[in-house]
């Protein structure tokens, strides 16, 4: 939510009562960045939290302590610089939680065939950025830039409530759903009970691992770069007022919510019908979800086109990198189940370095005058060529089968039930 105030607030008319923030380009890119670096040590612990003592709280805790910092954030922007940051370090701590627990959840609900569906709604956060997009022009105007951490902090206060309500970490311990259904999930999806140490070593010398860990990277450079340089480059360079449009940039991130889910449940019907084998549709959406939105981020390069081309391209590329679905957000459940949320929160920190580095490439190019379009060219073909590069690679090197190194070599405590691999 940070990334949509700090660029609707550059075209936002500002009350003389509202407190204005002169930050540097190096001093906003610094604090759109620590919040990655507290995000990058949450995601590599999150995921072996979550696979000993559960997702559940996992969640409800990290997205409880991200509202409450979300709400002083203001007052530790009026206070000092380093306060921000302080703030905004804690907050990526908590929030990065969140992403490898999720995944855990998935391990332990999701069927193969399902795999896309879920790790479609996994994807919510682009939701709350199209809402984010779409009230906080208005919050800032009407009531103040604070208005936009107060709103989205009680917000997140609400939805911890039904995560409490309606979220448990397996079939088994959930009170509402029926007993054909919990047996069918029993039956269908093979998780073991870790008994031993996560076999980190045998992860990191895997090439499908590090293959996955690219395109999760080379998705994470183009998406941040959508997120934080493009609507500075159509505000600064293009003079175009975002802030009185924000619905309809919001719709960028509403596309790629939609998409993702809508690609998600195209994939697992075309493997339910079996119309396709995994492999071939993995490799085949990497050009969906990676290189044609690579290709599109170069074209924000072009100058001279009317505002709406600029917009449309964006919508665009966040609309087909929802078929990460089908790709980076779902491939390392194919490699393993049993540290599905290890696996991912190390891919999701590598994807997160990307939103570290992604600010200050922008910053580099455009720190002598953000207003002029031809430097903002640089930024948007090297986001491109990263985007489409970490993405064809996985066409070589990336793969679908269940890796030795998720077995678990110690017994399970239900042998019959556990035993299995499944067949995609």
């Amino acid at each position: 939510m940070y990334y949509v105030f700090v660029h609707i607030k550059t075209t936002c008319e500002i009350t003389e009562s509202q407190t204005i923030l002169n930050w540097s380009a190096y001093q906003r890119a610094n604090v759109l960045s620590i919040h990655f670096w507290g995000d990058i040590v949450a995601c590599l612990i999150g995921g072996p939290i979550a696979e000993k003592w559960g997702s559940r709280y996992v969640i409800i805790f990290g997205i409880f302590f991200s509202a409450v910092l979300s709400m002083f954030t203001p007052m530790a922007a009026k206070y000092s610089y380093l306060a921000l940051l302080l703030v905004r370090l804690a907050l990526g701590l908590f929030t990065g939680l969140i992403n490898p627990a999720g995944h855990t959840l998935i391990a332990r609900w999701a069927v193969a065939t399902d795999k896309g569906k879920f790790s479609g709604a996994l994807m919510g956060g682009s939701i709350g950025i199209f809402i984010a997009w779409s009230v906080c022009g208005q919050l800032i105007v009407s009531f103040g830039w604070e208005w936009c951490f107060y709103f989205f902090g009680i917000l997140s206060f609400v939805l911890n409530i039904l995560l409490w309500l309606f979220v448990y970490d397996t079939p088994q311990t959930h009170p509402y759903i029926s007993s054909s259904e919990k047996q069918y999930l029993k039956e269908n999806i093979n998780i073991q009970n870790r008994k031993e140490a996560i076999p980190y070593f045998r992860i990191l010398m895997s090439i499908p691992f590090w293959s996955l860990a690219l395109i999760n990277f080379g998705s994470g450079w183009g998406i941040f770069f959508v997120i934080s340089a493009a609507p500075s480059y159509i505000a600064n360079a293009l003079g175009f007022n975002i802030a009185s449009t924000g619905v309809l940039s919001a719709l960028t991130y509403l596309a790629k919510s939609t998409f993702a889910f809508v690609f998600g449940a195209l994939g697992d019907y075309l493997l339910k019908k079996k119309f396709v084998t995994l492999p071939v549709l993995r490799k085949t959406a990497i050009f969906i979800s990676h290189a044609i939105p690579g290709c599109g981020l170069m074209c924000m390069a072009i100058i001279g086109m009317p505002p709406a081309f600029y917009i449309a391209l964006i919508t665009s590329v966040m609309a087909l990198n929802g078929a990460v679905t089908l790709t980076s957000s779902v491939n390392g459940h194919d490699l393993t189940r049993n540290f599905a949320g290890t696996v991912n929160g190390i891919v999701y920190a590598c994807m997160t370095v990307a939103g570290i580095i992604t600010p200050y490439v922008t910053a580099f190019f455009t720190k002598n005058d953000e207003t002029s379009a031809s430097l903002w060219q640089p930024v948007f073909f090297t986001g491109g060529a990263v985007f489409m590069a970490t993405g064809l690679q996985f066409v070589i090197f990336g793969s679908t089968q269940t890796q030795s190194w998720n077995e678990i070599k110690t017994k399970p405590e239900n042998a019959k039930d556990n035993g299995r691999f499944e067949k995609y």
